[in-house]
């Protein structure tokens, strides 16, 4: 059995919460390695450098590695939960399009390529950090003395098997499932459309016309995006001279997930907001032209209504990732009380 395809079996077959306890138990098992190695070669603190706990970024990584996985099948499950909308009037007509979905993460045929090539890109830039470590001086490179330098071997290569974990299966599954599950939510939703199998519910409980799972899509989306953020700044505020290769990479890597979302998420907004005023104008001629009560408490109604706890939400998100990005402060303080460093 192929390793990697294994890995995108287990991905679909296995539920959110068991995803997100492995993904929790294999940051911790690779956060005990780095800790367990840092204070053998007594690189904790660093005076003047960057020891174990003075790495912003490295947390804001194990973070997200814990978290990815689960935020990635949020966001595939949300997607194929069009199915279940009451906005949907015939689910049969759609699985098709579902099935291509669940290929394409599984990577078969012709969708194997994409995971390969990022895991390959993955490793140009392990290979590359290595040879920055091994073959240069990483104090000249960084600005200061660092924690998994060659000079500490226990912190050396349980950084690198930290990396290899982040940089060849983590992020390369992450970029693999919401760049398919994007490019396949607007084919879904566009076969819907065309075929008039979609409907705005105006009345619907869950305030958005029966496409709430177009607003989960888009709140995991910004998560994503949201850690991939603070990552980028956790870095930069790590080093006094910033690892370019890196950071560039995770600067790619957002502005590849904002692209996609203004892209694909975009679109199928345009495509809601249409079915909405569709059914707003119905119901408006019904109220005009055949005095229709129903209808005019149904537009009193709607127009009533406060704002959809989702949107706010999103806001939040976006909004966090920024505040948290001052959180490398706060940690100095925090780390070197509790160490008593």
């Amino acid at each position: 059995m192929n390793p990697i395809k294994e890995l995108t079996n287990q991905f679909l077959v296995n539920s959110r919460f068991t995803i997100l306890a492995m993904g929790v138990v294999l940051s911790l098992i690779d956060f005990g390695m780095l800790y367990w190695a840092a204070a053998k070669d007594g690189v904790l603190h660093i005076d003047r450098g960057v020891g174990l706990l003075q790495n912003y970024g490295l947390f804001s990584t194990v973070l997200g590695n814990a978290l990815f996985p689960y935020l990635a099948k949020t966001y595939y499950d949300a997607v194929g939960s069009i199915k279940k909308s009451i906005a949907l009037t015939d689910p049969s007509h759609l699985e098709a399009p579902l099935s291509e979905l669940s290929n394409m993460v599984k990577m078969e045929g012709k969708y194997k390529f994409l995971l390969y090539l990022l895991i390959v890109v993955g490793a140009i830039y392990w290979a590359s950090n290595v040879g920055f470590h091994v073959i240069g001086n990483p104090e000249i490179r960084w600005g200061h003395e660092v924690f998994d330098s060659f000079d500490h071997k226990y912190t050396f290569l349980a950084s690198r098997a930290h990396n290899i974990y982040t940089w060849l299966i983590m992020l390369p599954l992450l970029g693999h499932v919401m760049i398919y599950t994007s490019i396949q939510f607007r084919k879904i939703m566009g076969v819907a459309i065309k075929q008039r199998l979609l409907h705005y519910d105006l009345l619907n409980p869950d305030q958005k016309g029966g496409f709430l799972f177009v607003e989960n899509a888009h709140l995991v989306f910004n998560a994503v995006v949201a850690i991939v953020y603070i990552q980028t700044t956790m870095f930069i505020e790590t080093f006094n001279l910033v690892h370019t290769n890196y950071v560039i990479a995770y600067i790619v890597a957002t502005i590849l997930l904002i692209g996609v979302n203004r892209i694909f998420l975009g679109h199928i907004y345009s495509a809601i907001k249409v079915l909405r005023l569709e059914s707003l104008n119905t119901i408006k001629e019904n109220v005009i032209f055949k005095n229709d009560g129903l209808g005019f408490e149904i537009l009193k109604y709607y127009y009533g209504r406060k704002i959809n706890g989702f949107s706010v939400l999103n806001f939040a998100v976006k909004a966090g990732a920024i505040a948290l990005s001052g959180a490398p402060k706060l940690w100095s303080i925090l780390s070197k009380a509790f160490t008593g460093a």
